[in-house]
């Protein structure tokens, strides 16, 4: 049975077999641009145990998997025998995926691996680990599990209670490369100022920054066109655009986890349809399903919840500043979470008609600030709660939670700021605008600082001011 996933275990024939013909490793040799995952140098990992991987389609969850085998063999000395790849693509049943796990254990070794990518595809997946579990057979050995729905794994994760290993960290989550790591990715240059404005607070200036920022600056618009996706900023850096076939890739991708859900192709194309209408904007269910031929709220509302979990979109609360909560009475404002998804949309939708005509008017400041916006958005969900807040003079557009209090954040990606259009975060004090400019300001109690420092600094997974 364990002989149907030889492709993906060419290491059990030789290491550099391995490294020169298996489809995910072969895929990635000779690119422009090789991405290596902090997760490669995550030590819970060699600690027995499962272990979950969440993220969207085409993050590189995959390759990551076949990149920490290749580390696991030349740099640990882990025998190949000891390690197996399935995927759940290929597992028709949860007793298949028990039995060629019970094949593959060995009592007699002292430490195993086992990678199962996309395990969501495999029916009752759950009641064949926890069966595992259970038996002992986890007892030494390192179990990858990784998949695309986010909502549905970690709720059957919590039925493992006391079975997933002694690590204090056992859940991750595998986003788009940030722009902190495309910068670094791009430009090995530009690392050693990426890394001080993470390690120093935001209100301090960096030596020499402005020298860097409009470098930064034209990273950024570059960012905006492809997103973190590794295949897009591939496309990007080769061919100096993102083709319809990487974008329809992605978009057939999630047609077909929707249709897994049973739900309706039709339907999604108008759900889409109708954020795009109202994206940036505060919007009920009830508005929202105005612009569909879907008769119900409820039908949007469980649509949008489905592609949130499927790492397609965000849905933003508004705050409950209070409370520290989200407010689920008041209107929602929905994002996707990359760039990249968002252009993949809009020519799925037919609505920009081509890349290159979203390319030109990434330039106009109007045009990008969804863009913008959404990226802001992204980085901060990715390490603490986000909202924006709605006031009696206005919007905010974020709100961050951290340390028990919220920080207001203004996005405004124009060539100048108006103080008019700041009246809402000028209600409070220590809020951020982030701007296009490389200087700081204050606009009363609050600090303006550029946009690009922002979001090089929030990806440390902390925000700190001064």
């Amino acid at each position: 049975m364990i002989e149907e996933f030889a492709i993906h275990n060419q290491f059990w024939e030789s290491l550099s077999r391995f490294a020169k013909h298996d489809p995910h490793l072969k895929k990635i040799n000779g690119l422009p641009l090789i991405y290596h995952s902090p997760f490669l140098d995550q030590s819970s990992f060699h600690t027995p145990g499962i272990y979950l991987i969440t993220g969207g389609r085409q993050v590189g969850k995959t390759t990551f998997l076949k990149q920490f085998i290749l580390k696991l063999l030349k740099n640990h000395n882990v025998p190949p025998e000891s390690i197996l790849f399935l995927t759940g693509e290929l597992i028709d049943t949860h007793h298949m995926l028990r039995r060629t796990v019970e094949q593959f254990y060995n009592s007699e070794t002292a430490k195993q691996y086992l990678f199962i990518d996309e395990v969501n595809y495999i029916p009752d997946w759950d009641k064949s680990i926890k069966y595992l579990a259970d038996s002992g057979i986890f007892e030494r050995m390192s179990v990858l599990l990784t998949g695309s729905d986010s909502l549905i794994l970690r709720t059957a994760m919590k039925r493992f209670p006391g079975r997933r290993g002694m690590s204090e960290k056992v859940d991750f989550n595998f986003h788009p490369l940030s722009f902190n790591e495309f910068i670094c990715l791009k430009d090995r240059k530009l690392a050693p100022v990426c890394a001080e404005i993470i390690e120093k607070p935001l209100a301090t200036e960096i030596s020499h920054y402005d020298r860097k920022h409009d470098r930064l600056n034209e990273l950024f618009l570059e960012y905006l066109l492809h997103g973190g996706y590794l295949p897009a900023i591939t496309d990007y850096q080769l061919n100096k655009t993102v083709s319809k076939g990487v974008m329809n890739i992605y978009i057939q991708w999630i047609i077909g986890d929707i249709l897994k859900h049973n739900k309706s192709e039709n339907y999604l194309f108008e759900v889409l349809k109708g954020i795009k209408a109202t994206y940036n904007s505060q919007i009920s269910w009830n508005n929202l399903a105005k612009y569909l031929s879907i008769e119900h709220h409820k039908t949007v509302s469980d649509y949008c919840c489905l592609l949130e979990s499927i790492h397609v979109l965000y849905i933003q609360q508004a705050l409950l500043e209070h409370k520290l909560t989200g407010a689920p009475k008041k209107n929602r404002k929905i994002y996707f979470q990359d760039p990249f998804i968002d252009h993949a949309t809009s020519i799925y939708l037919n609505l920009n008609g081509s890349f290159d005509e979203i390319a030109k008017r990434m330039s106009e400041n109007e045009f990008a600030s969804s863009y913008v916006e959404g990226v802001v958005v992204d980085h901060c969900k990715r390490f603490a709660p986000t909202y924006y807040i709605k006031g009696a003079k206005g919007e905010v557009d974020v709100a961050i939670i951290q340390d028990e209090r919220f920080y207001p954040i203004e996005v405004k990606w124009v060539d100048r700021v108006r103080p008019e259009t700041l009246k809402q975060i000028n209600c409070y004090k220590d809020g951020l605008i982030l701007t296009k400019r490389f200087e700081h300001k204050m606009f009363g109690n609050n600090r303006a600082i550029p946009l690009v420092k922002f979001l090089i600094h929030i990806s440390s997974g902390a925000l700190n001011v001064y």
